[in-house]
């Protein structure tokens, strides 16, 4: 079954690889559609994502399974179904295997800014998509930074734009007197969710 499920994301990811189209005006409207379902839940919850993703050893350690909880949760309301309070640790379900995976990103994209900052960005902006991967498919983190890569290079352009738009929000969620990065955190999950879910698809 699982092997299944991974020729079937390899299959999307190879049509992603070759080409997509991703509408920021809409990721953004249907992100922001999935943050107003549940703006309290996300709210609260940014509070944690706040403490951990300020410092960066916490980033590093405890941001990759924060991270899968935002994903989580958006994946619910997609479907229609409630945040509970125990998916805000959902994401520690799968915490070994997304520390090796932040691990390993901190890892390439560092020695990558050291080497003529620009593969660092490269590289980050790659595996935009790699806790998709891990999360919903049960990947690898080696696999999940390969398929994150070819799905990016679809259309590295659009997704650099992207990262730039979500890094524009959480700015902005700063200068509101820090409060407002309860807002923007989840938003920018939100949308980064809708855009992995309009070029891949999250099925289940």
């Amino acid at each position: 079954m699982h092997m299944q499920v991974i020729q079937d994301v390899q299959a999307q990811v190879d049509q992603a690889s070759r080409g997509f189209s991703l509408s920021l005006e809409n990721v953004l409207q249907v992100g922001f559609n999935l943050f107003r379902k549940a703006p309290a839940e996300f709210m609260v919850f940014s509070i944690l994502g706040f403490f951990v993703f300020s410092n960066p050893v916490s980033a590093l350690l405890l941001g990759g399974p924060v991270t899968a909880s935002y994903f989580h949760m958006a994946h619910l309301l997609s479907h229609g179904r409630r945040i509970e309070l125990s998916d805000y640790f959902k994401g520690f379900d799968k915490f070994g295997e997304l520390l090796k995976l932040n691990l390993l990103i901190f890892v390439v994209v560092f020695l990558g800014l050291l080497l003529l900052v620009v593969p660092g960005i490269y590289f980050a902006v790659s595996y935009t998509f790699a806790h998709f991967f891990v999360w919903f498919f049960d990947t690898e983190p080696k696999v999940a930074i390969r398929l994150s890569r070819s799905t990016v290079s679809g259309n590295l352009a659009q997704i650099f734009l992207l990262c730039l738009v979500l890094a524009g929000i959480n700015f902005l969620g700063i200068l509101a007197l820090g409060v407002g990065i309860l807002v923007s955190m989840p938003l920018s999950f939100c949308v980064a969710y809708a855009a992995f879910d309009d070029i891949v698809g999250i099925s289940k």
